[in-house]
C-alpha cells in the first residue's frame, strides 16, 4: 500500500506539472495550432493573434487573409461554458468588423488572392445532409461590411449575420444588408434582407441607388406547406452586371429582370416539414408541380470594339403536371448599331444590313416544350425577323427536338429544322431579291447524323456592284439541294442537284453571254473529314463528283463582236484522294456564225493528282493531263471546206505543257502536225506546225474535197508538204514556214498541165506575209495552143481588210513567144482590179489558131500590151493592142468576110483576092471587151498583093469574130480562186 501510495502520489504530481504547464504555455499553444490549421488550408497572407484561452472563452484578434488583405476580422470571440459545451450547451461565434474585399473591375480576380482557394479540382464530396453538433451554436456578425472594388471607385456594403439551431432541423437566422456607400455617394435606399429556417426562406430588397444605377424592389418567398413546396416572386432590379463576369469582348452591359410568379410541388400524403427531408419528395414530384411565372428581360451594352446592342425578351413559364411550357408573352425584341466599329463582324453583315439592324422574335413563332417523364422529350422552335438599314429583310424558323439528359444538365437533340428566308438580300455585291434556304436533320445510330438541305434563289445580280467584279452575273431564279451526313468526323453530301436560269454572264472585255440559258447538275457527292486533334476544327476534301449541263447558250467575244453557239454541254467531275481530279465534257456542237464555223462531237478530258482546294493553293504544281477531240466544219461557201477531224494531248506543268495536235480528214488523211512546249499560265510557248506529205491521184484524194474552188482541178500525180515554227508570247503566235506544191499530172478545166512546182514560204501567223520571191513554175500547159515554161515570181501582204500581191515576174511561152504581166501590185479582194498583159513576139500563126480562127493564117511576130480590169465577176480590156515588128504574110481564106465583101462589086472581088496572099507592111490588132459584152478584135492591115492589080497597096481594119472568152475566162478562174481563198483566210 505504502508503495501504491507513493506512485500515485508521484502521478498527481506530474499530471499537475503537465496541467500548469499547459495552463501556463496556452497562448503559445493555441498560436501555433492555429497557424498549423491556416498552412494546411494553405491561406495566403494568413495572420492573426490569439489574445485569451480559457475555460469561458477564445478570442482571436487581427486576423487578416489575404495578399492584400482581402478578409480582415478584428475580434473574434468563442463564448461558452466548458462543463456544458458538451451537454448540449450553447457556444456563441460573435464577430466584430468583418471586412470583405471583393474586385468586380474585371482587372483582376473576383476574390484577389484568394481566389485560387475556390477553383474547383474536378473533385467533389457529397453528404446527406449537415452534421448534427452536440451543442448549440450562435453566429453573430456585428459592424462588419463588404467591401468591392468597382469602375467608379470603392463601395462598402454594412452587412450583419444571426444563426442558431444545432442540427438542420432548428436552423434558424436572418442575413441583412442595409446603407452602405460608394466613394462619397451614399444610396437613397438599400435593403437586401434573407430570413430563414428548416422549412421557409424568405427574401426581401428595397434598393434605390442612382449614382451606380442599381434599383428594385420585390420579395421571394418559399416554405413547406401543405400540400409541399409553395413559392411565389414578385419584383424587379435593374442593374449593371460588373465587368468581371462580363466577356472580355463586352465593355459593359445593364439588365432589367420583371419578375412574377407563383408556383407549388404537390408531394402527396407525406408532408415534409424540413429542407431536408423534403429534397428528394420534391425531386420525384417535379412532374405534379404547377407554375406561372413571367419574366421580363430587359438588354442594354456596349462591346468592346464599341458596337452597342438592346433588346427586350417577356418569357412566360408555365408547368401543369408533368409538362412544361416556355414562350413569349409579346414579340420580343432586339437593336444592334455601330456594327461597323467591330472587325469581328464580318464585312458581309455591314453590306448587307448597313452600320445597325433590329430583330424581332415572334411569339407565335417561338416555344420551348419539356415533359418530365422517363423519356424527358424537349421541343422548342423561335421565329426570328431581323431587318438593317437598307431593304433587307430575313426571316428564320429554327425548330428541334429532342430530350434532356438524366443529370438535367444538357439537351440530347434528335431532330431539328432550320428555314431561313430574305428579301432584298445584298451579300458580297451580289443583290438577291429573294432567297431561301431550308434544312433538316436527325440523329442516326452512334453519333451520326443525317438531313436534306435546300436553297432557293430569284433575282440574283451583281452588274449594279460598286466594287469591281471580275466577272458580271444575273440569275432569274436558281434552285440547289441534297442530303447530308455527319458521323464522328466525317461530313458527306449526297444526291446533290438543281437549276440555274441564267439570264446574264459576262467576263468585262472577253465574253458575255447573249441569250438567257438553262445551267442544271445532279448526282453532286462531296466527303469532308474533319482533321484529327485540329484546334480550329479544320476539314479536308477527301472526294467529290457531280454532273453538269447547259442545253444551250449563245456567247459573245466582246473586243472581237464574234458570237458563239453551244449546244449540249455535259461536263462532269470527279475527284478522289489518293486518285485524281478528272473533269470530263462534251459537247454536241459548237457554232462560230461570224467564221461560218461549226465544231461538233467535242470530247475534253482533264486529269491531275488530287490536291486540296484552298486559297493559297499554288496552281503552278497542278500536272494536268488532257486529251481533246472535234470534228470541226467550216459552212463558208466561198470556200466549201471539208470537215476536218481535230485531236489534242497534252501534259506536264502548267509552266511547262507538253502539247500534241492532229488535224485530220473524215477519210483519215493527216492534214497537219503540231508538237510543242507551251506556258499556260503566261501563255509562252513554242510550236512545230507539220503538213506531211498529202498525196493525190486519179483514183484517190483530190483537190476539190479541200474546196469546191479546186473542183476544177484534177490532179493525177502529185503532192503538198510544208512545215512552220511558232512562237507564242501571251498567246499571241509568231513564226514563219513554207509550203511546198509538186504536181507532175494535173487538169484544170480538163486541161491538161504537167510539172507545178510551187514554193512558198511566209512570215508571221495571225497576219501572214509572203514576201517576195515566191514562187510557181509549170513546165506546161495545154489550153487548146501549148503553153510552157509558165514562171511566177510574186510576194502576198496583208493590208487592211485585203491582201495585196506584189507580182514580180508572171512569164509563159505560148505560140513561140513570151506572155506576161508587167510587175505591179494587185489587191486581191478589190471588186477592181487592173493588170497589163504584155505579149513578146506571138507568132500570128499560131495566135489565129489560139483565138479560134484557123481560116487566118500568116507569118510574123506581134508584140504589145493588152489591159485587163477586173470588176467584180467581169472582165474588160480598153484598147488592147499587137502590132508586129516587120513585114510578114497573110494568108485570108475566111468565107464569111468573102460573104460580107461580096456586094462590093469589081474592086471588092480583087480585095479578097488579095487578101488570101496578102504582103503586110503592117499588121496590128486591136482587142476590147466592153462590161457584159463578147470581145472584139479588130485587124488592121497595110500592105498589097503582088499579083492582084500590080501590087496595087492596101489600108484594111476587119472585125474578126473569135473565141478570145475561154482564154478569158482561164484568167477569171484564177482570179475567183484567189477572192474565196483570201476571203476565208479574212473570215469575209
Amino acid at each position: 500500500m505504502r508503495k501504491w501510495g507513493r506512485r500515485l502520489l508521484w502521478f498527481g504530481a506530474v499530471m499537475l506539472l503537465i496541467i500548469g504547464s499547459a495552463i501556463y504555455y496556452r497562448l503559445p499553444l493555441a498560436q501555433y495550432l492555429l497557424d498549423q490549421v491556416a498552412d494546411n488550408l494553405a491561406l495566403p497572407g494568413f495572420s492573426a493573434e490569439v489574445s485569451e484561452v480559457s475555460h469561458r472563452e477564445i478570442v482571436i484578434q487581427k486576423v487578416v487573409v489575404g495578399i492584400e488583405s482581402e478578409v480582415t476580422l478584428d475580434r473574434l470571440v468563442l463564448s461558452y461554458d466548458l462543463m456544458n459545451l458538451w451537454q448540449g450547451g450553447e457556444l456563441a461565434v460573435d464577430l466584430d468588423r468583418l471586412s470583405l474585399w471583393l474586385d468586380v473591375t474585371g482587372q483582376g480576380p473576383v476574390l484577389g488572392s484568394l481566389d485560387r482557394l475556390f477553383v474547383s479540382d474536378g473533385q467533389t464530396e457529397t453528404q446527406s445532409s449537415l452534421p448534427i453538433l452536440p451543442f448549440r451554436p450562435a453566429l453573430k456578425i456585428n459592424d462588419s461590411s463588404l467591401q468591392i472594388k468597382t469602375d467608379l471607385g470603392a463601395a462598402e456594403l454594412p452587412f450583419a449575420v444571426e444563426v442558431r439551431g444545432h442540427s438542420e432541423d432548428d436552423v434558424q437566422g436572418w442575413v441583412s444588408f442595409e446603407g452602405g456607400h460608394l466613394a462619397d455617394y451614399e444610396p437613397e435606399e438599400f435593403y437586401l434582407g434573407a430570413i430563414f429556417s428548416s422549412s421557409d426562406l424568405q427574401i426581401d430588397w428595397d434598393i434605390k441607388w442612382q449614382k451606380i444605377g442599381l434599383s428594385g424592389e420585390g420579395a421571394a418567398s418559399f416554405f413547406l406547406d401543405d400540400p409541399g413546396l409553395n413559392w411565389n416572386i414578385f419584383g424587379d432590379i435593374t442593374g449593371n452586371i460588373p465587368k468581371a463576369f462580363l466577356p472580355l469582348d463586352i465593355e459593359r452591359t445593364r439588365m432589367k429582370v420583371n419578375l412574377d410568379g407563383v408556383g407549388q410541388i404537390d408531394v402527396g400524403e407525406s408532408q415534409p416539414s424540413k429542407w431536408r427531408e423534403a429534397v428528394n419528395p420534391l425531386m420525384l414530384h417535379l412532374g405534379q408541380a404547377t407554375v406561372n411565372l413571367t419574366a421580363n428581360l430587359e438588354a442594354e451594352g456596349q462591346l468592346a470594339s464599341g458596337t452597342r446592342f438592346d433588346g427586350q425578351v417577356p418569357l412566360k413559364l408555365a408547368q401543369k403536371g408533368p409538362e412544361t411550357k416556355v414562350s413569349l408573352g409579346d414579340v420580343g425584341q432586339f437593336n444592334v448599331t455601330n456594327l461597323s466599329a467591330d472587325e469581328v463582324i464580318p464585312p458581309v453583315i455591314n453590306q448587307m444590313f448597313g452600320a445597325s439592324l433590329s430583330g424581332q422574335i415572334d411569339p407565335a413563332e417561338t416555344t420551348a416544350a419539356f415533359t418530365l417523364n422517363d423519356e424527358r422529350p424537349v421541343a422548342g422552335k423561335i421565329g426570328v425577323k431581323i431587318r438593317g438599314e437598307t431593304p433587307v429583310e430575313i426571316t428564320s424558323l429554327s425548330q428541334v427536338t429532342g430530350s434532356v439528359s438524366q443529370g438535367y444538365d444538357q439537351v440530347e437533340l434528335e431532330n431539328a429544322a432550320l428555314d431561313i428566308r430574305g428579301k432584298a438580300l445584298e451579300l458580297a455585291g451580289y443583290k438577291i431579291s429573294d432567297g431561301a434556304l431550308t434544312a433538316t436533320v436527325s440523329k442516326g445510330a452512334s453519333e451520326s447524323w443525317r438531313g436534306d438541305w435546300k436553297i432557293e434563289a430569284e433575282g440574283v445580280d451583281n452588274t449594279q456592284s460598286k466594287e469591281q467584279a471580275d466577272y458580271l452575273l444575273k440569275v432569274t431564279q436558281g434552285t440547289a439541294g441534297g442530303s447530308f451526313s455527319l458521323d464522328k468526323d466525317k461530313l458527306i453530301f449526297s444526291r446533290g442537284e438543281g437549276q440555274v436560269e441564267l439570264d446574264k454572264f459576262e467576263v468585262p472585255d472577253v465574253i458575255r453571254t447573249q441569250a438567257k440559258g438553262l445551267l442544271s447538275f445532279k448526282n453532286i457527292e462531296s466527303e469532308f473529314e474533319r482533321l484529327p486533334d485540329a484546334a480550329d476544327n479544320a476539314v479536308e476534301l477527301r472526294s467529290v463528283s457531280g454532273d453538269f449541263h447547259v442545253k444551250a447558250m449563245k456567247l459573245n467575244l466582246i473586243k472581237e463582236n464574234k458570237d458563239i453557239i453551244v449546244s449540249d454541254l455535259l461536263s462532269n467531275l470527279r475527284g478522289r484522294e489518293g486518285d485524281k481530279w478528272h473533269i470530263g465534257t462534251t459537247v454536241s456542237e459548237i457554232e462560230l456564225p461570224d467564221q461560218k464555223l461549226k465544231i461538233s462531237s467535242v470530247r475534253n478530258d482533264i486529269s491531275t493528282p488530287f490536291f486540296q482546294p484552298a486559297n493559297d493553293f499554288d496552281v503552278k504544281a497542278l500536272i494536268l493531263d488532257s486529251r481533246s477531240e472535234a470534228n470541226i466544219k467550216q459552212e463558208d461557201p466561198e470556200l466549201g471546206l471539208p470537215t476536218f477531224i481535230f485531236k489534242n494531248e497534252t501534259s506536264g506543268s502548267l509552266e511547262k505543257t507538253a502539247l500534241s495536235a492532229d488535224i485530220e480528214l473524215f477519210e483519215g488523211t493527216q492534214l497537219l502536225n503540231l508538237e510543242g512546249d507551251m506556258n499556260l499560265i503566261s501563255l509562252n510557248g513554242d510550236i512545230e506546225a507539220i503538213i506531211p506529205p498529202v498525196s493525190f491521184n486519179e483514183n484517190g484524194m483530190q483537190p476539190k474535197i479541200l474546196t469546191p474552188h479546186l473542183s476544177d482541178l484534177k490532179i493525177l500525180d502529185g503532192s503538198v508538204s510544208g512545215r512552220a515554227e511558232m512562237k507564242l508570247d501571251k498567246g499571241i503566235p509568231d513564226g514563219h514556214g513554207y509550203l511546198n506544191v509538186d504536181i507532175s499530172d494535173a487538169e484544170i478545166n480538163e486541161l491538161p498541165f504537167k510539172g507545178l512546182v510551187g514554193r512558198f514560204f511566209f512570215q508571221g501567223i495571225t497576219e501572214p506575209v509572203l514576201p517576195p520571191g515566191q514562187k510557181l513554175e509549170i513546165a506546161f500547159f495545154d489550153s487548146g495552143v501549148p503553153i510552157s515554161d509558165i514562171q511566177l515570181v510574186f510576194g502576198v501582204v496583208p493590208e487592211a481588210d485585203d491582201f495585196i500581191v506584189d507580182l514580180r515576174t508572171a512569164e509563159l511561152m505560148i505560140a513561140g513567144g513570151n506572155l506576161g504581166f508587167v510587175p505591179q501590185k494587185i489587191p486581191v479582194l478589190a471588186d477592181q482590179k487592173s493588170v497589163r498583159l504584155r505579149v513578146d513576139k506571138l507568132d500570128l500563126k499560131e495566135l489565129f489558131t489560139l483565138i479560134g480562127r484557123e481560116d487566118l493564117s500568116g507569118t510574123g511576130q506581134l508584140t504589145g500590151e493588152i489591159p485587163i480590169r477586173f470588176e467584180g465577176e467581169q472582165i474588160i480590156i480598153e484598147k488592147g493592142a499587137l502590132a508586129t515588128e516587120g513585114p510578114g504574110v497573110l494568108q485570108i481564106r475566111s468565107q464569111l468576110i468573102a460573104d460580107a465583101l461580096a456586094a462590093g462589086g469589081e474592086q471588092v472581088e480583087l480585095l479578097v483576092k488579095a487578101l488570101h496572099n496578102f504582103e503586110y507592111t503592117e499588121l496590128t490588132l486591136d482587142i476590147d471587151k466592153p462590161i457584159n459584152s463578147a470581145a472584139q478584135v479588130s485587124l488592121g492591115i497595110s500592105g498589097a498583093n503582088k499579083d492582084v492589080l500590080d501590087g496595087h497597096p492596101f489600108r484594111l481594119n476587119i472585125n474578126l469574130e473569135t473565141k478570145v472568152e475561154p482564154l478569158l475566162e482561164v484568167l477569171l478562174q484564177g482570179q475567183k480562186i484567189s477572192r474565196g481563198l483570201v476571203s476565208g483566210l479574212l473570215n469575209k
